[in-house]
């Protein structure tokens, strides 16, 4: 189970040059850092509450952190930069099912001519892990991208080479809601949902989980969704 560090509600106002996002806490207009390099499609609605950090990093240009967004009543975690950090506690805690019992696990593993996330070992062998956040959805079903991703593609790739190696290649799409069911999103990167299924029929493994977010207490816990 991951753990966020103390977190404040706001309300969110808009998101402007990619990295900045105005909030507004107890009638305070603040500008904070958001790490989410996606277009954050379909999530940013005036009026929508979000949980912010803040780093006691004196050097930092903006304190506070956008960290998770509530849209219509589904608490997402938004921030990309904390993503893997989820994906590190759930390999460690035993929550995908697929890996068995682990033993190693190693971050920015490099391999061929990229560095994936998660290198592991466990009783099933060894595996190399993609992480991939999705927050772009509708009543049905989680997709992934919400934009156009040349280096997702290159990810796909590379996982299939490494499964020629004999390793267990894994990508781990972490859907910000629980939905029935889960597919590349060709209408928006039909490169990327194209060598998706060729992935997928050399042998690349699809895991799909969702985060089970606790706004309250700031926990985060990974279910397996399809």
């Amino acid at each position: 189970m991951f753990v966020f560090p103390p977190l404040f509600k706001a309300e969110f106002v808009k998101r402007y040059k990619r990295f900045f996002t105005d909030v507004v806490k107890d009638g305070i207009l603040t500008t904070v850092h958001n790490p989410n390099t996606g277009s954050m499609k379909n999530l940013l609605t005036p009026g929508n509450t979000v949980l912010c950090s803040v780093s006691d990093n004196p050097a930092r240009k903006l304190p506070c952190t956008l960290e998770a967004m509530c849209v219509n009543g589904e608490w997402l975690v938004v921030n990309t930069m904390v993503v893997n950090r989820i994906a590190e506690s759930a390999i460690n805690d035993g929550e995908i099912e697929e890996l068995g019992r682990v033993s190693l696990c190693r971050r920015e593993y490099p391999y061929d001519e990229a560095r994936l996330d998660f290198y592991v070992e466990s009783d099933r062998g060894r595996f190399l892990i993609e992480v991939k956040n999705c927050t772009l959805y509708d009543d049905e079903t989680v997709m992934f991208p919400d934009a156009v991703t040349t280096r997702g593609k290159k990810h796909l790739e590379v996982l299939q080479r490494a499964v020629k190696e004999g390793y267990n290649a894994c990508m781990l799409y972490m859907c910000q809601v629980k939905r029935n069911s889960f597919r590349p999103a060709h209408e928006i990167d039909p490169a990327y949902a194209a060598e998706f299924e060729r992935a997928k029929a050399a042998g690349v493994k699809i895991l799909v989980y969702y985060t089970d977010f606790d706004p309250e207490k700031g926990t985060v816990s990974l279910r397996k969704m399809v």
